[in-house]
């Protein structure tokens, strides 16, 4: 009896389970998974569906979804911004945090600073989809945005009004290129701000970018670098070295030079027991500050390229030259000015 009553039981589960799946399976995908604004409505919500093969590969996508609603049309020179704005967390500015801001990973590496949450899911038995929609609050999340941009147009205009405060042409360059850094990420950051309220009411900066960049066009053709190459490929390797100068903002010349650059790149063929052919590459660069009388700490980097020819080895080596000069000594030259008026 109690064999029977229990066979009773078990199929009265299995038939109320499968009337349940059955049910479930007649309801379909839900609607919020091809309009996240059902759930979460656009006038109070910035929201995104992602999907994938795992739960957590619908919800990486589900914030790559969302991220390309921030994505705002701003030129950002990584270079610029950790030579210029460096990190100075817990002081007046944490520049990586602005930066990170703007960037398409930002939602995925600063959930809780941006409020994005995860709100609904669900699994499509049929094709073995999960999809998951993530949400992020307008309401909360613009002051976040709001205080990010007044914080940094405080120092932007500290920055600015150093920078008029000063006679020294180098030292008043620098401090506008330090403002005009700034700008240029809130100006990133307005945009995002508007993208959240969906009104124009974000606060226009102290100083425009415009205006800087006046002021620095004009500062730039008074600052004079003076080049100076020796050894291999030296007309390319003297046009490295201006694309620098230029792309900080000063003019080279032949004579009366503010900065002083001594540069030297020397390739030589090394023999390895190996079908291609290699050559080793070391370069020296030497800069001199007239205008403060000091000098950069000799810039040293080496390394080695091989290839099917001495010629083509060669020619490989020169590209590595010149990513180098163009990325890691712009990053230290740049710092080399900002410690020459004493700015750490």
């Amino acid at each position: 009896m109690r064999t029977k009553v229990f066979l009773c039981l078990k199929a009265f589960l299995v038939i109320l389970l499968f009337g349940c799946a059955t049910t479930e399976a007649a309801k379909g995908i839900p609607e919020w998974v091809n309009n996240p604004n059902k759930a979460y409505p656009d006038g109070l919500y910035l929201s995104a569906v992602g999907s994938g093969s795992s739960r957590e590969e619908a919800e990486r996508d589900a914030m790559t979804s969302l991220s390309s609603i921030f994505s705002v049309d701003v030129t950002l020179d990584r270079r610029i911004i950790e030579t210029y704005t460096e990190d100075r967390k817990g002081k007046d500015i944490d520049v990586q945090h602005t930066f990170n801001l703007l960037t398409k990973s930002a939602l995925k590496s600063e959930n809780k600073l941006i409020n994005v949450k995860v709100g609904k899911s669900t699994f499509d038995e049929k094709t073995g989809t999960f999809y998951v929609l993530v949400y992020l609050n307008r309401m909360d999340t613009e002051p976040l945005y709001l205080k990010e941009i007044e914080k940094n147009d405080n120092l932007m205009y500290k920055y600015y009004t150093t920078a008029q405060g000063t006679e020294e042409k180098l030292k008043k360059f620098i401090y506008l290129k330090k403002a005009m850094q700034i700008a240029t990420l809130n100006d990133g950051l307005r945009k995002i701000h508007r993208i959240i309220t969906q009104f124009e009411n974000t606060p226009t900066p102290p100083i425009t970018k415009e205006d800087l960049n006046v002021l620095l066009e004009k500062l730039s053709s008074e600052i004079i670098a003076i080049i100076k190459v020796r050894g291999q490929y030296p007309e390319e390797f003297a046009g490295f070295l201006r694309e620098v100068i230029q792309e900080t903002g000063f003019t080279t010349g032949r004579e009366n030079g503010d900065l002083i650059i001594n540069a030297t790149l020397k390739i030589s063929p090394i023999d390895l027991p190996r079908k291609e052919k290699f050559v080793r590459w070391r370069l020296l660069i030497d800069v001199n500050n007239a205008l403060t009388n000091t000098t950069m700490e000799t810039f040293t980097r080496e390394g080695r390229e091989g290839h099917v020819s001495r010629e083509a080895a060669g020619s490989r080596a020169l590209r590595e030259v010149k990513k180098t000069i163009k990325n890691e000594f712009y990053i230290e030259f740049n710092r080399f000015l900002n410690r020459s008026i004493g700015d750490k």
